[in-house]
């Protein structure tokens, strides 16, 4: 692999560290790296690095969407609350 492949892994492991992926199709926040390769081999080793990555990052991802779905459940009730109480001080 040349030097400006593994700099381009390096960006693109930075990139889905901070971006986060999605379960489903991969994520969208490697491509413009991708598209930069310079031959098919680059292009095959970022594509690859991406599908681990996107693959490591799955179970954060339930992780994460199971934590908004409490948080989302505990907005609604506490919002409930403060209706009831603004109705019946």
């Amino acid at each position: 692999m040349t030097r400006r492949a593994a700099a381009s892994v390096l960006l693109l492991t930075g990139a889905f560290l901070l971006a986060g992926c999605a379960s489903g199709p991969p994520s969208t926040a490697a491509d413009r790296y991708i598209s930069k390769a310079a031959g098919e081999e680059e292009k095959q080793a970022l594509i690859a690095a991406r599908d681990d990555i996107d693959e490591e990052m799955r179970p954060l991802d339930a992780d994460r969407d199971a934590e908004i779905a409490r948080l989302e459940k505990e907005n609604a009730e506490l919002r409930t609350r403060v209706e009831a109480r603004r109705k019946n001080p």
